[in-house]
């Protein structure tokens, strides 16, 4: 669901940032809706996003049933 108001009109599109990030389309969504209009502040989320998904790739990996 896009987000409305003040500033938005200035958001990324999720295309242009998941092709500038290499991040999926849900991905990009998810950045810029939890980040806010902010380019600064999604340019600043995105690499964190992407260790944290590579850290959590890790965990299940490693991750021994019982």
């Amino acid at each position: 669901m896009p987000k409305t108001g003040p500033g938005w009109e200035q958001a990324y599109q999720p295309l242009e940032f998941a092709q500038k990030h290499g991040l999926t389309l849900k991905q990009a969504e998810i950045v810029i809706q939890t980040n806010g209009p902010s380019k600064y502040r999604c340019d600043l989320a995105a690499p964190i996003f992407l260790k944290a998904l590579k850290q959590l790739a890790k965990n299940r990996g490693n991750s021994t049933p019982g």
